[in-house]
């Protein structure tokens, strides 16, 4: 049972839907994992291009999902290579066929679901906490006929240890003046499947955020939302992903430090984002059947970007993926072109920074090789 983002797997409109819940008769705990390794050749690291590149064990991971009754469970933990972290851990309740509910570190319903990208390293949206974030409360998820409806609480992110940044969710966290937490989140999510045919239909999505910002040091406690809208187009083997964001964080910071920048961290990399802004996504992908000895299907992207910061001194960020997914049997690989103008994981010091390297545009070549059992 592989549980999560499956490479080479075209995330269309007509997955969207909720999917069926095992009967009662599948009653049963399923077990699985991955094991990855990764190669990275980054042109703003000039020790790394003197070793043309590293490769390494990049995760460990282990899967558990199963139902008893009307029970459900499912869970993640992953192990990187210098921390380790839950992807999910949840248990749901089946009410009816077409109604469930998900407690505990659950993915917070946002935009385009499961993933608002098709590349290994998700797209921008990924790092400002906007796709695949987790966090721990309570969902609701009803689907009827061609709509499907999120409502959830979220009373923090996974962890409520906001002082770690080793983490696989981006949230705020905290360190010496950066001192605000995410708490008491609400979301709302409707979004409506029209199908032209067999193989093609079109999903149109808006998502509302919102939660409250608490301050360790002042004590207070500021607020935040985000709105999005989307659109999820299969037309056969093609995908097309259009995303559009708009998010605001009010903090209540000390005397001294700006509002217009906050902290985010992951993966134990804590950097700034701009507090208020937009973020546009367009993503189109390809898949093809194939047979080339084991390699039985091929998806190939081009996943953008682009960040708008609304606070003074800031700048635009872009990030740009070219690849392709290959699968065989259990064996699933991406190799990935990641280019970036002043974006935090492509050789970036922040997202919406004014400095440093806002002018710059930087690029790595990122392959990953897993295998899913």
């Amino acid at each position: 049972m592989i549980i999560g983002k499956i490479p080479g797997l075209v995330i269309t409109a007509s997955l969207l839907a909720l999917p069926s819940i095992s009967s009662a008769d599948d009653d049963g705990v399923t077990f699985g994992g991955a094991v990855r390794l990764n190669y990275a050749w980054r042109d703003y690291d000039r020790q790394n291009k003197d070793r043309l590149g590293d490769f390494e064990l990049e995760l460990i991971r282990l899967n558990m999902r199963g139902t008893l009754g009307e029970v459900m469970l499912d869970a993640e933990w992953r192990r990187y290579n210098d921390f380790q972290a839950i992807h999910h851990a949840w248990v749901g309740y089946r009410f009816t066929d077409t109604l469930h509910a998900e407690l505990g570190i659950t993915q917070v319903p946002f935009g385009i679901l499961p993933y608002a990208s098709h590349s290994f390293w998700f797209g921008g949206t990924y790092y400002m906490g906007f796709e695949d974030d987790h966090d721990t409360g309570i969902k609701l998820v009803h689907a009827l006929s061609d709509w499907t409806f999120h409502y959830a609480f979220f009373k923090n992110p996974e962890y409520a240890d906001d002082s770690r940044a080793g983490r696989y969710s981006f949230d705020l966290v905290t360190s010496d003046d950066q001192q605000n937490s995410e708490t008491n989140q609400v979301n709302v999510r409707a979004a409506r499947v029209f199908r032209q045919a067999d193989d093609q239909s079109t999903e149109l999505g808006v998502s509302l955020q919102g939660g409250r910002i608490y301050n360790r040091l002042t004590e207070r406690n500021g607020h935040r939302w985000a709105v999005a809208a989307h659109l999820n187009a299969e037309r056969g083997p093609w995908n097309l992903q259009l995303q559009g964001i708009t998010y605001s964080y009010s903090p209540k910071n000390p005397e001294g430090v700006s509002r217009d920048f906050l902290q985010f961290g992951a993966f134990n990399s804590p950097f700034l984002i701009a507090a208020r802004g937009q973020v546009w996504s367009a993503n189109l992908a390809r898949a093809f059947d194939i047979a080339w000895g084991p390699v039985t299907g091929v998806t190939c992207y081009n996943n953008f970007t682009y960040i708008n910061p609304r606070v003074d001194n800031s700048a635009n960020s872009i990030q740009n993926i070219t690849g392709c997914a290959i699968s065989a049997g259990g064996l699933h690989s991406y190799i990935d072109w990641i280019a970036g103008r002043n974006m935090w994981f492509a050789g970036g010091d922040g997202i919406g920074l004014a400095e440093g390297s806002s002018g710059r545009w930087r690029s790595r070549l990122n392959i990953n090789v897993g295998y899913y059992f």
